[in-house]
C-alpha cells in the first residue's frame, strides 16, 4: 500500500528546496527592503513628507513591488520545472516510484507556498508595526489585509499560467517567453483586433472599445494601476477562478505530456500549428498597424505591412519550432495562408454588411452624437458632466442619419490622410429592440458644414452635450471667470445667486450660440470649482451677451475679461500662421514684416479683442501686446469678422 507521504516526497521536496528555494528567500528579502524598511523610514521622518499618499500600501515603492509580483512568479515556475525541459532530469524524476499527478502536485504547491510565505511574513511583519508604531494615520488594519491580497491573488494566477506554459513547451527559454506572451495576449490581441478592424471596416468604432477598462484583461496590466484604482472584489473572484483552471489544465497536460518532448519548442505535435499561424496572424496584424501609423494611413503600405508582417511572422515560428533558420523553402502553408485571408477581406469589403449598415428611423429609439472622450470613457468620479446624452427629438435622429449616409457615400475621401480640419466623432443608435450600433468617423469638418449645422445648433444636442447644462448650482463651491493677459484680475464668485444668475445667463447664451460661432471664437476662461480639488472649464467668449449684460451691471466686466487698457498695440499681417508649434517664430516673423499694421487706438483695440479667433487657418494674423512685462497672445480674423479698418489697409 503506498504510503500516503508520498504526496509530499522528502527527498524530491530537499531537491525542490536547493534548486528553486533561493527565489523565495529573493522574494522575502525584497518585500522586506520594499515595505517594512521603507515604512520604518517614514516613521522616523517627522514630515513624512514622501510617502506619497494614505491608505494604500502599494502607493510605497510602487515601482518595485509591480515589478517582483509580475517577475518573481514567472522565474520560479521557469527554475520549479525546467526538469521537464532537461531530457535526462525528466527521465530521472519520471522513474522514481510516484504517479505524475503526485510528482505535479508537490512541484506545483510548493512552488505556491515559496510565492505565499514571504507574502505572510511580510504581513506579519507590518501589523507587528502597526500595533507598536503610530501608523494608523497612514493605513488601517484593512489596507494591510487588501495589500496582502491582492498581491497573493495577482502573483498565483502569474504563477500558475507560467507553470500552463511549462507543459506546452520543452524549452525552458521558450516558457518565460511564451508565459508573458499568454500573460499578455489578451489585451495585446484585443488592442490589435480593434486596431485592424477600424483599418479594413469604414468606421469601425475602435476607441469605443479601446477605453472600457481594458487593462483587467492582463492580470500585469492591473497591477500596473493598483497605484491609481482599488482591486475589486469580483475581478479578484474572476482570478482566483482562473488561477484554479489553469492549474487543473496543466495538470492534465502534465499526465498527457510525452517526455521526448524535452528541448522541443512546442511539447503537443497538434499544437504546433496553433503556435504557427497564430505568430503569423499577430505578426500581420502588427505589420499592417505599423505601416498604417507611420505611412499616414497609406492604402499601400499597409496592404506591404500586413504582407511583410505575416512573412516574417510564419518563417520565425517555422525557425524556432525546427529550430534551424533554413525555413526559406517551406513557405506552401504561407502562401494558402495569404490567399484565405485575402478571400476573406474581401468578401467582407464586396458585401459591406457591417460598413453600409444604418438603422432605419423606425427601429431608432434614441441616438447619440459626440465628440467627447466622454462618450465611451466615465470612470471619473464627474463622469456624469462628460458622458453626452442621447438624441430622442425625430428631426435630430433624421439629421444624423442624413450626415451618417453621405459619410457613406464619401467613404473614399475621408479614409485619406487627415489634416487640420479632420475632426473625431461618434455615433450611437440605440434601436428599439435594445441593442446598439456604433460607428466612429474621422472627416474634415469644413466639408460637412451643412450637415453638422443642424445637429449642432439644436436646443436638444446642446443640452445633451454641453456640461453647463448638468450643472446642479448647488453643488458649485466657487465660480471664477478670468480674462485674458497678466493685468485681467478675474472675478471669483462665491455668492449662491449670483452663481445661479452666472449660470443662467451663460445657458441661455449657449443655446443662441450658431454653429459658425461657436467654431471661431474663443474666451476667455470660466472655472467653476465643485470641490475634492475638480473643477469644470467653460469659455466666456465675446458673443454672450446675456454675461456680458449681467458683469456690466455688477460693473465686474473690466475685470472678467482682457479690455483695450490691457494692451498696448496690437500688429497686424494678412493671412493666417503656418506653424503653430512655434509661436514665438509668428510673433518674430509678423514683426520682421515690412507689410504690417500696427493698432493703438482703443477703441480699434477693443473692436479687435470683441472679433478675434483661434483658429490659424483664417485670414489675418495679429499679435496683442499687453502691458504687463512681455506678455503676447496671437490671434486671428476672418474675412468676415476682421474690422473693417484692417480690411481697408489691405486691400
Amino acid at each position: 500500500m503506498p504510503s500516503r507521504m508520498s504526496w509530499f516526497n522528502r527527498e524530491v521536496l530537499l531537491q525542490i528546496g536547493r534548486g528553486t528555494g533561493w527565489v523565495s528567500i529573493v522574494y522575502f528579502l525584497g518585500l522586506l527592503f520594499i515595505l517594512p524598511i521603507q515604512l520604518l523610514m517614514i516613521y522616523s521622518d517627522e514630515t513624512k513628507s514622501y510617502y506619497p499618499a494614505p491608505n494604500n500600501l502599494f502607493l510605497v515603492n510602487f515601482t518595485f513591488q509591480i515589478g517582483l509580483m509580475v517577475i518573481i512568479p514567472v522565474i520560479l515556475a521557469v527554475f520549479l520545472f525546467r526538469y521537464l525541459h532537461v531530457k535526462q532530469a525528466a527521465d530521472l524524476m519520471h522513474s522514481i516510484p510516484l504517479k505524475r499527478e503526485r510528482i505535479f502536485h508537490q512541484y506545483a504547491l510548493t512552488g505556491m507556498i515559496f510565492l505565499i510565505l514571504p507574502v505572510a511574513v511580510i504581513t506579519f511583519i507590518i501589523l507587528l508595526m502597526h500595533n507598536t508604531l503610530d501608523f494608523s494615520n497612514l493605513f488601517s488594519i484593512k489596507d494591510i489585509f487588501y495589500w496582502a491580497g491582492t498581491t497573493l491573488v495577482i502573483t498565483l494566477l502569474l504563477y500558475t499560467a507560467a507553470v500552463f506554459i511549462a507543459m506546452m513547451t520543452g524549452m525552458s527559454i521558450v516558457q518565460a517567453v511564451l508565459a508573458y506572451t499568454f500573460l499578455f495576449f489578451p489585451i495585446g490581441m484585443t488592442m490589435l483586433l480593434f486596431f485592424n478592424l477600424k483599418i479594413v471596416l469604414y468606421g469601425f468604432p475602435s476607441d469605443y472599445f479601446l477605453n472600457r477598462q481594458l487593462e483587467k484583461l492582463s492580470p500585469i496590466t492591473y497591477a500596473a494601476v493598483l497605484d491609481s484604482r482599488k482591486f475589486q472584489w469580483n475581478d479578484g473572484i474572476a482570478y482566483m477562478i482562473l488561477t484554479i483552471v489553469l492549474y487543473g489544465l496543466s495538470l492534465f497536460f502534465y499526465k498527457k505530456r510525452n517526455l521526448e518532448a524535452a528541448s522541443e519548442a512546442i511539447a503537443f505535435p497538434k499544437l504546433r500549428s496553433v503556435f504557427k499561424y497564430g505568430v503569423t496572424f499577430c505578426m500581420m496584424l502588427l505589420g499592417g498597424s505599423y505601416f498604417q501609423e507611420v505611412s499616414y494611413r497609406s492604402f499601400n503600405w499597409t496592404i506591404f505591412g500586413y504582407v511583410i508582417g505575416a512573412v516574417i511572422g510564419y518563417l520565425g515560428a517555422e525557425m524556432i519550432l525546427r529550430k534551424t533558420w533554413r525555413v526559406f523553402g517551406r513557405i506552401k502553408g504561407l502562401i494558402f495562408y495569404l490567399a484565405i485571408t485575402a478571400v476573406l477581406v474581401i468578401g467582407v469589403h464586396i458585401l459591406g454588411f457591417y460598413e453600409n449598415k444604418i438603422p432605419e428611423e423606425a427601429q431608432i429609439k434614441n441616438v447619440l452624437f459626440s465628440n467627447q472622450f466622454g462618450f465611451y470613457t466615465n470612470e471619473d468620479t464627474y463622469g456624469e458632466y462628460y458622458t453626452p446624452l442621447p438624441m430622442k427629438e425625430k428631426a435630430n435622429i433624421e439629421a444624423v442619419r442624413r450626415l451618417h449616409q453621405q459619410l457613406l457615400s464619401d467613404k473614399k475621401i475621408n479614409q485619406q490622410k487627415e489634416n487640420s480640419h479632420s475632426v473625431n466623432f461618434y455615433i450611437q443608435y440605440e434601436l428599439k429592440n435594445g441593442s446598439k450600433v456604433t460607428r466612429e468617423y474621422s472627416v474634415n469638418e469644413r466639408l460637412y458644414e451643412d450637415f453638422f449645422k443642424p445637429i449642432y445648433e439644436s436646443k436638444e444636442y446642446k443640452r445633451s452635450t454641453n456640461e453647463i447644462f448638468k450643472l446642479k448650482e448647488n453643488k458649485i463651491k466657487t465660480l471664477t471667470l478670468r480674462g485674458n493677459g497678466p493685468d485681467s484680475q478675474g472675478v471669483a464668485l462665491s455668492n449662491s445667486n449670483d452663481i445661479k444668475e452666472v449660470i443662467a445667463a451663460l445657458r441661455k447664451d449657449v443655446l443662441a450660440e450658431s454653429y459658425e460661432d461657436n467654431r471661431y471664437f474663443k474666451g476667455s476662461a470660466i472655472e467653476v470649482y465643485l470641490g475634492s480639488d475638480h473643477y469644470l472649464s467653460f469659455e466666456f467668449k465675446p458673443i454672450y451677451h446675456n454675461l456680458t449684460e449681467w458683469l456690466k451691471q455688477k460693473e465686474l466686466l473690466k475685470e472678467a475679461k482682457a479690455n483695450a487698457e490691457d494692451v498696448t498695440h496690437v500688429l497686424v499681417a494678412k493671412g493666417g500662421a503656418e506653424n503653430l508649434e512655434d509661436v514665438e517664430k509668428v510673433k518674430t516673423d509678423i514683426e520682421k514684416s515690412t507689410d504690417t499694421l500696427d493698432v493703438t487706438n482703443k477703441d480699434q483695440i477693443e473692436q479687435m479683442l470683441n472679433n478675434v479667433s483661434a483658429d490659424s487657418n483664417n485670414d489675418y494674423t495679429a499679435v496683442f501686446y499687453f502691458r504687463s512685462g512681455h506678455y503676447y497672445e496671437v490671434m486671428y480674423f476672418d474675412e468676415k469678422h476682421a474690422p473693417a479698418f484692417i480690411k481697408d489697409h489691405f486691400k
